[in-house]
């Protein structure tokens, strides 16, 4: 990967970032009005996380010399879609393969510390993420939907 590759697909995740943080920010709040205050806290804790990592994005681009017009591209939001089904959420958020994206990206940065460090740490993040999902996952399968959704009450 080139670094000029690098540095647009850095970009593209805060875009993916701010998109992703809007549908669970919408998400959290549909769950909290269903009742399924402990999912809506989790997705709530996800959506802000997820700001963070966006703000990350534009800071560290700032950093390397991008101005303002070159963040155009990081500064988009990316369109996610948006459910009413906690499991249909999940089963969709849940996505492995973004560890191995992160670590591909994080070794086109060797050459620069701060960037790679960053993205490490994302990926530590995304871990904890995954482990979640696979983890409500499970709870599913093992209690049956209704029930699981009793226990995020």
């Amino acid at each position: 990967m080139t670094k000029e590759d690098a540095l647009k697909q850095f970009a593209e995740l805060g875009s993916a970032w701010f998109g992703n943080s809007k549908q669970h920010f919408a998400f959290s709040a549909y769950c909290r009005l269903q009742g399924w205050n402990k999912l809506a806290d989790k997705w709530k804790e996800e959506a802000e996380e997820e700001w963070e990592e966006a703000e990350e994005v534009l800071n560290r681009l700032v950093e390397l010399g991008c101005k303002p017009a070159d963040l155009q591209e990081a500064m988009k939001t990316m369109e996610f879609p948006f459910y009413d089904d906690p499991k249909q959420q999940i089963e969709n958020d849940f996505t492995p393969d973004a560890i191995k994206q992160l670590s591909e990206l994080a070794e086109a940065f060797n050459d620069d510390y701060p960037t790679k460090k960053l993205i490490e740490k994302w990926i530590d993040s995304e871990k904890g993420h995954m482990a979640w999902e696979a983890q409500y996952l499970n709870y599913i399968e093992k209690l049956g939907y209704e029930n699981f959704l009793i226990a995020m009450m």
